[in-house]
């Protein structure tokens, strides 16, 4: 024993003096008391602590398969140094190997087998198994399934990646294309910044209905469908196209089929279309739905305005233009055309109401033209109460077959009169004419304002006639110089009317719709300036007969006069700004 143990120090290991007792071994580069069984110490951070060898690996310290650590101190190295396997056994059943070729497999008799990250093993935990040559996954709670098997891609393969914390998945080397989770504003984005376009669709198909996109809107009750690059027939009236680059339809309430929209610094129309082949934009509406109460319009405007800036002199709910640039006078260049097929019903080519203070000039319709010189004329002109004011004559045109069309001019005057005819019966020289009440309630007869009377004797004989013992009513008729004749006598009777009564001899006339009343020249102003506080307009026709307008308006219509002049009836009681984009709005059926 002496003998082993002196040995044993002299190949450098610590021998107690109980070696050969029961106890604790140790073996280590210096002396040290082991904590077990057996216990190998190496005096330094790193080194190999053991090795196996035999003559197939060689016995040099590259060779057979080392224990140690690695040159920090603190990482646990095991290491063959062959050219060979690591491999792991149970019972003594290759379970795990490591290969040369750094890839590890697990070894097993049968085809299955589990990783459960786990204290359950087996089928009922969790992680990840082979199964009859199928890699499947689970999740707590959940149930096994197999692993997608990926596609056969070409050239480099894309990962998909969720960024810590984001809602979406995205391409691992680009960022602008986004797949966004439930519940966020958008179900896919692209927001690329390099791109032409930012998003190509495109089909092939001549199957009728195909599209290059398709939106779907599936709310319940308010589906809406958009299409880009429709490939199907679509017939408006009696037209009928083959498609339609952006095709918008909905069936349900509550949705329009096409909304365009600008705002904030925008500097541009909202909706624009244009085509040098045909008509830029063309609408029609089917309205079979008399019972209703109201024909909505092909087209309507709606502009409101809430800024006093000048520079905006018209403000067009609708403006026309049209502007001929060839050489030839071979048409008519018509700024707006409009027509009314009423048929068996009133019928109106062009309607026009205007509403505005009393203050300002309203009219109904004002028209202007110029060519060698200009014409103008005011329609309704509520200012000068005015039926038709303007530039030029009243004039009627009469096609004659022995003498071509012909023109006739109305006269006019500096003031506003009404002219009655008559013919009277003379007797003995003597004729009484009574007025008729009618022109005398609608004149303005007294001493300021005697009746005027022209006579014309309708008698071979006559010594002349005097017209004497004018009043409100009537006046009388005889032959000068106390003649005796009988026979007839033509008059006309020149009276003032009641309307616009105290207006005077030659008034203010209005100028160019363009030029406002106060930028008027001087040298335009009449002497006879007016005064509408002072002249006579009669009463509205519904304060007469007692009516309200609203009443006999129909739904969707303008008022034209009561305290609600102006609104869009809605329905009864019911009145608005505007024509509503709902039909569901106006107080009317379906």
């Amino acid at each position: 024993m002496k003998t082993i143990v002196f040995i044993l120090s002299l190949l450098g290991f610590a021998v107690l003096p109980n070696l050969l007792r029961a106890q604790n071994v140790g073996i280590g580069s210096s002396v040290f008391t082991p904590n077990y069984l057996l216990q190998i110490n190496h005096n330094a951070a790193s080194g190999n602590m053991f090795q196996l060898t035999n003559t197939t690996t060689g016995a040099t310290a590259t060779d057979g398969f080392q224990i140690g650590f690695n040159t920090t101190g603190n990482t646990f190295q095991l290491n063959n140094r062959e050219n060979g396997n690591i491999s792991f056994f149970t019972n003594n059943i290759e379970k795990l190997q490591i290969t040369s070729d750094s890839g590890i497999m697990l070894m097993n008799p049968v085809d299955y087998v589990y990783t459960n990250f786990s204290n359950i093993k087996g089928n009922p935990g969790y992680g990840f198994r082979s199964w009859n040559g199928r890699m499947q996954y689970k999740h707590k709670g959940g149930f096994w399934a197999d692993f997608p098997t990926m596609p056969a891609i070409p050239g480099n393969v894309e990962w998909w990646i969720r960024p810590t914390a984001a809602l979406y998945i995205r391409p691992i080397s680009n960022d602008y294309i986004r797949v966004w989770d439930n519940g966020q504003t958008y179900g896919i984005s692209y927001d690329g910044g390099g791109n032409t376009i930012g998003g190509y669709f495109r089909v092939t198909s001549t199957t009728l209905g195909a599209a290059a996109v398709q939106g779907f809107s599936d709310v319940a009750g308010n589906q809406t469908y958009g299409y880009l690059g429709y490939n199907n027939n679509i017939t408006v009236g009696s037209t009928t196209v083959g498609g339609a680059a952006v095709h918008g339809r909905v069936e349900d309430p509550n949705r329009t089929a096409v909304y365009g929209r600008t705002a904030g610094t925008s500097d541009v129309a909202a909706m624009l279309g244009y085509s040098n082949v045909w008509i830029a934009s063309y609408n029609w509406t089917d309205n079979s739905a008399a019972s209703s109460g109201f024909n909505p319009s092909s087209i309507y405007g709606h502009l409101v305005n809430s800024s006093d800036a000048s520079g905006a002199f018209y403000e067009n709910a609708v403006f026309g233009n049209s502007e001929f640039t060839g050489t030839g006078n071979v048409a008519y260049t018509v700024g707006g055309y409009f027509q009314g097929a009423g048929n068996v019903q009133d019928c109106r080519g062009v309607m026009g109401l205007a509403f505005g203070n009393t203050s300002n000039n309203v009219q109904g319709g004002y028209f202007y033209a110029q060519g060698d010189g200009t014409n103008y004329s005011y329609v309704a002109d509520n200012w000068n109460n005015r039926k038709i004011t303007g530039t030029g004559g009243v004039s009627e045109i009469i096609p004659t077959k022995n003498h071509g069309r012909i023109t006739l001019t109305c006269p006019e005057s500096p003031e506003y009169w009404y002219i009655d005819y008559g013919t009277v019966k003379m007797l003995n020289g003597k004729a009484h004419i009574e007025l008729d009440p009618i022109l005398i309630d609608i004149c303005v007869i007294d001493d300021n304002n005697p009746i005027k009377v022209i006579c014309q004797p309708n008698m071979e004989y006559c010594n002349g006639v005097a017209v004497i013992n004018k009043t409100e009513k009537g006046f009388d008729i005889v032959e000068m110089n106390g003649g005796t004749h009988s026979g007839e006598i033509d008059f006309q009777i020149v009276a003032k009317p009641k309307t616009n009564y105290g207006e005077g001899r030659f008034p203010q006339g209005p100028g160019p719709d363009f030029l406002k009343k106060d930028m008027e020249p001087l040298e335009a102003k009449a002497k006879n300036q007016g005064n509408r506080e002072e002249m006579y307009r009669w009463p509205n026709d519904w304060d007469v007969y007692g009516y309200a307008p609203e009443e006999m308006t129909p739904i969707g219509g303008v008022i034209p006069a009561g305290p609600n002049a102006g609104k869009i009836k809605l329905g009864n009681g019911k009145y608005g700004t505007s024509v509503p984009a709902k039909k569901s709005d106006l107080g009317i059926g379906n």
